[in-house]
């Protein structure tokens, strides 16, 4: 049968019918919602909402939050989400917990963010309950941003420009020689722009189809079970390109909740003959480890057998992550397929050889600004403050390339980046006249301050005391001062001595 079938027979196992319910009732506007029918659920859901239906508030919230026929409004998603988690609804609260800690639509606090995690982890929300985590494990906000304190060694607190960090996973530092940069020849595009509508569609096909063999040994789900679980890969596949930590999370679990299904599931398309096969099979295996359904990171060994022998087999979607599983033995081979997965669109790929092409002396700042180019475009947001780095820094950079860094690297401060809400602000400090603002530099030093890094710390209590981009503060900048010494940043305390004397 063919694929698309599948599909919405899945989701009917999943929403079913809403031709039976009440009019105006909430399933009613949630299974119109669940259809797609976005106008039909606005108007159903709205009046209950305003009634205080949480369940309602939290839906509005998310049409809000996602653009679904009303304008995409963080702010108002923000609201909504407040509303139904101050009632305890423990969806809302994951949710205004995860905007809180990324500062999206409300005021940025970590502690606030966990806070609200937590309420829906006691709830047994489980998505709060591994993100929680995962912000445990890393210290940091999870997501493709770097945290400030990862940073902090890279950072030059004197107005300059933070320096990027290695991705993680990345290919070594120069396991992609000049040589073989020359010797891949691009291929055919064949990772698209990441579309979270599908993405978390593929992901509730497979998850009704696994909910209905739960319930009983269903002989045509459990055939259309291989197909939906291509077509789950891919997604994977696109997600995991452009860093999306989240959503990947959230399809490791679903392997890892139904393991024995997947691991009879993952044999079976391993030993096939067909590639794509090979290439699922090898994910589902590595999707199916402990570890990284806790939130550890791809970059694991179960699945590389068979994600080698598909990319043996010249199947794109296995190139990178077969160059993770054979660069301790193999750099060179890795590096090859790191680059063919990066000219088959694969944004990881493309922002790890962006980094090779920097790394060391003998920089090549062009080869740099196409893979970095090319990853920021795709949305892979830990590209954004190193292409703007890279643009920044490379030897005679032009005042256009300066404005284009002060463009992606407001994209990256806008999603919460303090390194790059640092950088930022050292540009329009000390950049060029066309791109100077003195008065927007001490901003957004002011807004990474806020997020605890020390180096903007220092900058900031700098112009304080200096009286740039603003009245002058000796009592302000001594403050942040002190707290810039106390973030580990060795200039803070002469600079607040002779402040102060």
């Amino acid at each position: 049968m063919p694929r698309n079938i599948w599909f919405g027979l899945a989701w009917l196992l999943l929403f079913g019918s809403a031709t039976a319910l009440a009019k105006g009732s909430y399933v009613e506007g949630r299974d119109a919602y669940r259809a797609g029918e976005y106008t039909k659920a606005y108007r159903i859901l709205l009046p209950l909402a305003r009634k205080d239906d949480v369940r309602a508030m939290h839906l509005v919230g998310l049409m809000y939050d996602g653009g679904r026929s009303v304008p995409q409004d963080d702010a108002t998603a923000a609201d909504w989400f407040k509303a139904s988690a101050a009632r305890g609804y423990a969806s809302s609260q994951y949710l205004l917990g995860r905007m809180t800690i990324e500062g999206r639509g409300v005021s940025k606090s970590r502690d606030k963010g966990v806070a609200l995690l937590r309420a829906a982890a006691k709830q047994g929300h489980r998505e709060a309950t591994a993100l929680l985590e995962q912000l445990d494990a890393a210290s940091g906000p999870v997501s493709a941003r770097r945290d400030a304190a990862a940073d902090k060694e890279g950072a030059v607190s004197t107005g300059a420009a933070a320096a990027p960090t290695p991705a993680a996973p990345a290919i070594a530092a120069g396991s992609a020689p000049a040589g073989a940069r020359a010797a891949i020849k691009p291929v055919a595009v064949t990772f698209v722009r990441f579309e979270r509508p599908l993405a978390r569609a593929s992901l509730a096909a497979l998850s009704g189809v696994l909910q209905r063999l739960a319930l009983s040994n269903d002989a045509e789900m459990r055939k259309a079970l291989p197909v939906l679980a291509r077509d789950f890969a891919r997604q994977y596949w696109h997600v995991e390109s452009i860093g999306e930590v989240d959503l990947a999370a959230s399809y490791a679990r679903l392997v890892s909740d139904h393991i024995d299904t997947f691991n009879l599931l993952a044999r079976e398309l391993s030993a096939a003959p067909a590639a794509e096969s090979q290439a699922v099979g090898g994910l589902l295996s590595r999707l199916g480890n402990p570890a990284l359904a806790r939130g550890a990171g791809p970059a694991t060994r179960a699945g590389c057998p068979a994600t080698v022998k598909a990319a043996q087999g010249g199947y794109p979607f296995a190139w990178f992550q077969a160059a993770q599983c054979v660069v301790a033995e193999d750099a060179a081979q890795a590096g090859d397929w790191l680059l063919m997965a990066a000219s088959a669109g694969h944004a990881g790929a493309q922002e790890s050889a962006g980094r090779t092409c920097i790394e060391g002396a003998a920089k090549d700042w062009a080869c740099a600004k196409v893979w970095l180019g090319r990853a920021a475009e795709a949305g892979r947001s830990s590209a954004l403050p190193v292409l703007a780095w890279t643009l920044a820094n490379q030897p005679q950079a032009s005042e256009a390339d300066v404005r284009a860094a002060v463009q992606w690297y407001q994209s990256a401060a806008s999603s919460g980046d303090a390194v790059s809400m640092n950088n930022l602000a050292a540009l329009l400090e000390r950049g060029p006249a066309t791109v100077r603002d003195l008065v927007q530099a001490r901003d957004w030093y002011s807004r990474a301050a806020r997020n605890g890094f020390g180096p903007a710390q220092l900058n900031l209590g700098r112009m304080l005391a200096e009286g740039e981009g603003g009245a002058a503060n000796r009592d302000e900048a001594l403050e942040w001062l002190r707290r810039a010494e106390a973030s580990g940043v060795a200039e803070a305390r002469a600079m607040r001595e002779q402040i102060a004397r």
